[in-house]
């Protein structure tokens, strides 16, 4: 009897029968969990695609079909496995399945624990559909790479991801899990990194007793011949440390002393092999081909997921009050489960939450910041400049455009401020662009870290809102006699705030003198000491 085994058009109909009784959908997390199976492989047996004998039956048995063999294909055991590496590149043509009987990879030895797992169900069916290659019409990718914010949770993602890949019908029939963090925030040395890849995808057999005296080449090719040989899974973490630092034109390129692992990258990607690699950065990587590479930009967890790990703290607050905690720092797990930790050891709030609401103002507790330091500090110069000056734009009142950033920097070519600074704080997901709202965005936490630096400076302080007054003020208006409500004339309200904070009263009371009637109609009571 072969390994994979799959269902019959009679057979589905006695499976949608059996499915319909007991009231379930076709991807039902009940269905799921008693077949020790997933969504992806309850759509591929939906699919008429093989897949696993042992899940096969346990899909069958988990609706009450014991009688298994009525469901599937009776040619099953003449079936050809088309596996997602089989079809990476144009011609190639479907192949039997040559590691017919594996039952699954050990998990990597350096996998890392998978703690207060919640939500994240739409960026692990996105990772594994294009892994696996379920959907049809995508480009099929040699790897998948997972962006994000220090702390936003791309190494859970991955572990996670690795987990549901080892115990699914997928081809690997090796797995390993190399992270190039380290405490200085250089690269570790490449040769202790692909020795211990080769250790493992080798099954102990190329040891660096073996490789002593072959250089980062040799050793690459023995690496790249194992992924040609058998699909294997390669999860590279925290690769931001071989990329280029303090060079806004550099960012996502590969700094000049990791040209060993830019040859790495190189073959990894650009060579045919039947593997897959997993990347986790904290900056996009530039020298990937796009389209042999699924960029996943990783955000903070909704709003329900991020309520789900604040009620594991065991705190004391109503579901209001934990809304509100998720949403002040837009549900980034990390920091939510720092301040978590805090509102629950701190005896000033002996685990109450709305009196933390009540007591800070800020977001930047202590340990937060020095997680936001470590994305900070491999800022250039322009792009710290840059960070500092935009800051002092609220962008939860006005969007944020270029023109605005632009204001800030007038001393910067056009050029260079999009083609250097703005790129590169984008390819470090410290400066976002929303294209629904058309505006970049500050991750408010980035926002405030900034702000803060400004504020250290009294006359760039001051040089900062003088030119942000003369960017709103340069907005054009609808005439007065359009003006239907406040939002009509908010660039003339944030020109006063600006000058205000600039203390100059002068150019404040311009700027609301105009406006000064209407508001007043409007019922509101304006002085320059409300701003």
């Amino acid at each position: 009897m072969a390994n994979s085994l799959k269902a019959s058009r009679k057979g589905l109909e006695i499976v949608e029968r059996a499915r319909r009784q007991k009231g379930w959908n076709k991807a039902a997390e009940v269905w799921c969990d008693a077949a020790l199976t997933s969504k992806a492989t309850l759509k591929r047996f939906w699919g008429q695609q093989p897949i696993q004998r042992e899940t096969f039956i346990r899909i069958c048995q988990a609706i009450g079909l014991h009688n298994w063999e009525e469901i599937m294909e009776c040619s099953a055991h003449l079936i050809q496995i088309p596996s997602p590496f089989a079809h990476s590149y144009p011609g190639r043509h479907q192949i039997q399945n040559p590691f017919e009987g594996n039952t699954g990879f050990v998990l990597p030895e350096k996998l890392p624990p998978v703690r207060n797992w919640v939500g994240r169900e739409h960026e692990l069916e996105a990772l594994k559909a294009h892994i696996l290659a379920l959907d049809q019409q995508a480009n099929v990718v040699t790897a998948v790479c997972i962006v994000g914010l220090p702390g936003i949770g791309k190494t859970t993602l991955a572990s996670q991801l690795v987990r549901h890949l080892q115990r699914e019908d997928t081809l690997f029939v090796a797995a390993a899990w190399e992270s190039l963090s380290s405490a200085t925030g250089t690269a570790p040395k490449f040769d202790g990194i692909i020795d211990s890849l080769l250790f493992t995808l080798s099954h102990g057999k190329i040891t660096a007793t073996v490789t002593v005296q072959e250089d980062y080449s040799k050793k690459t090719e023995r690496l790249v011949k194992l992924l040609k040989d058998q699909p294997c899974l390669v999860v590279l973490d925290n690769i931001e440390t071989v990329l280029k630092t303090r060079q806004a034109e550099g960012v996502g390129y590969f700094a000049d002393e990791c040209a060993e692992y830019a040859w790495l990258f190189k073959q990894l990607m650009e060579t045919e092999h039947q593997s897959k690699v997993i990347f986790t950065s904290r900056e996009s990587l530039a020298d990937l081909p796009r389209r042999q590479t699924y960029t996943l930009y990783l955000t903070g967890l909704e709003q329900q997921a991020a309520v789900d790990l604040l009620c594991s703290f065991n705190l004391t607050a109503t579901q209001d009050e934990l809304v509100a905690l998720a949403e002040r720092y837009q549900g980034h797990p990390k920091v939510l489960e720092l301040v978590a930790a805090l509102i629950g050891d701190d005896k000033e709030f002996q685990g109450q939450v709305g009196r933390f609401l009540q007591d800070r103002d800020w977001l930047l507790i202590r340990d937060i910041e020095s997680l936001i330091d470590e994305g900070v500090v491999r800022l250039s110069y322009p792009e710290r400049a840059c960070l500092k000056l935009i800051s002092v734009y609220q962008n939860s009142e006005y969007p944020l455009s270029y023109a605005a950033i632009a204001a800030q920097m007038p001393e910067v070519s056009e050029y260079d401020l999009k083609e250097k600074i703005v790129l590169a704080l984008k390819r470090r997901q410290l400066l976002d662009y929303d294209s629904q709202q058309e505006s970049y965005q500050l991750h408010p936490l980035v926002q405030e870290k900034a702000y803060r630096a400004l504020c250290q400076n009294a006359e760039t302080f001051r040089i900062a809102h003088q030119q942000a007054y003369r960017y709103f003020l340069s907005i054009p208006l609808k005439r007065e006699t359009e003006w239907n409500d406040i939002e009509d004339i908010k660039p003339l309200l944030l020109a006063h705030y600006h000058a205000c904070q600039a203390e100059d009263w002068d150019e404040a009371e311009k700027a609301i003198s105009v406006a000064y009637e209407f508001l007043h109609q409007w019922g509101y009571s304006i002085a320059l000491k409300d701003f």
